[in-house]
């Protein structure tokens, strides 16, 4: 067969955008997709109504099987391990059947996998893009077979899938950095290391885009510089490339200077090399290290014990919200990280085909980023965050609604 809720309980941001009128469009949409700026809003969002996504035309029969092809990027650290096992058991509750190939971060092993659904004739493929080209070319070939495709984690290039299912990247940066600028207040030079998973990975430019734009916005508020969110934004996205070309940028306007970044490929080992190199060149100078996710950010914390610096450098992530680092947070030794579960995504996707193939929702028109509201751990509410079922190595949650494009643009 080829064809056929509710909000975070959690601290929710406000929207990232404001409506404006089309005349008037931000420069900062204009922009857009951006490697940089995934899970930034249009408010004048176009519709992808007219692009043929092979989606079912009529509820499936119960009686029938449903079979979904799922190539993941990686099973490299817990949070996709996650992903998959908690995909695997939410389809088991509706009787679907998950084939899972992992493509080891290969671009052509993707390719050879969707190829292989496309001859075994799966009912939907779930991927977790390993290069956003080609993964848009390999959605293309299956729609063109006849055969939907969801993204999830992050989204691919223009292309004709479903929707891609993911926590915001840049929403969740932004309102991270807003909480740093925030800790320190408007008199304090904020001298900052960056650490990201990989340069060019739209996930990893965007939840350090987003830290940084958020530092820009809060700092603005309280400095009476009168920036627009969407002027932030902007100054923010500038200031990013600025950091990925020469390696680090001031900005004495809102008294933030990042000296450096390293790459540490999204593990705790990657986090720990690269803090210590920054570390060696600035440890001095640093106050804060901003780190794209959890795993990185404590390979960071690891660095600063190393060299008794735990005191007096603080440690900020974008992401994932894990247990341990929620812990973490709670005892102070680290100050804030973004949620982004991957017990949640893996469920979100098999919710959607759900909704899809035997509850009839109209998924024609969805945007290319499905992105969950905002939301960030602090001190002020890791407790309401905290899961009292351990076997949840995330955080309390509940999946908001999908949304179409027309719903989302009001």
């Amino acid at each position: 067969m080829k064809h056929a809720a509710a909000s975070a309980a959690v601290l929710m941001s406000l929207a990232l955008v404001a409506p404006v009128l089309a005349q008037d469009k931000a420069e900062i949409y204009t922009l857009m997709p951006n490697s940089a700026l995934s899970g930034v809003i249009d408010p004048q969002m176009a519709s992808r109504a007219d692009i043929p996504k092979a989606l079912p035309t009529a509820l499936r029969n119960p009686e029938d099987s449903l079979i979904i092809g799922w190539s993941e990027i990686t099973l490299g650290n817990p949070w996709f391990i996650e992903v998959v096992e908690s995909a695997r058991a939410k389809a088991a509750e509706y009787g679907y059947e998950v084939d899972v190939q992992v493509a080891d971060g290969d671009p052509a092993r993707t390719s050879a996998q969707f190829d292989a659904f496309i001859a075994r004739g799966v009912d939907v493929i779930v991927v977790d893009p390993t290069d956003l080209a080609a993964t848009a070319a390999d959605a293309q070939r299956a729609v063109d077979a006849g055969i939907p495709v969801i993204a999830l984690g992050t989204v691919p290039d223009d292309s004709p899938i479903v929707t891609t299912v993911l926590f915001s990247p840049y929403g969740n940066g932004f309102e991270a950095g807003r909480y740093v600028a925030q800790h320190y207040g408007p008199e304090t030079l904020i001298e900052a290391a960056a650490i990201i998973g990989t340069v060019g990975n739209s996930t990893s430019e965007s939840r350090v885009n987003g830290m940084i734009s958020g530092i820009v916005y809060e700092r603005s508020e309280q400095l009476g510089l009168g920036m627009s969110r969407e002027d932030a934004m902007l100054s923010g996205f500038n200031k990013f490339q600025e950091l990925k070309t020469r390696g680090s940028f001031t900005y004495p306007e809102v008294k933030l200077d990042v000296l450096a970044m390293g790459v540490g490929q999204w593990t705790e080992e990657g986090g720990l090399n690269a803090a210590e190199d920054i570390l060696s060149a600035h440890g001095r100078k640093l106050n804060i290290i901003l780190a794209e996710n959890d795993f990185m950010g404590m390979g960071a914390l690891r660095a600063l014990e190393n060299r008794g610096l735990k005191d007096k450098i603080a440690i900020a992530n974008a992401a994932d919200g894990f247990r341990v680092s929620l812990d973490l947070v709670r005892s102070g030794e680290m100050l804030v990280t973004g949620l982004n579960s991957g017990r949640h995504n893996g469920i979100a996707v098999i919710e959607l085909i759900h909704q899809i193939f035997d509850q009839g929702f109209d998924a024609n028109d969805m945007p290319l980023g499905s992105y969950f509201p905002p939301a960030i751990a602090t001190k002020d509410n890791v407790e309401e965050v905290i899961d009292p079922d351990t076997s949840n190595p995330f955080f309390r949650y509940i999946i908001p609604p999908f949304r179409t494009i027309p719903q989302m643009n009001g």
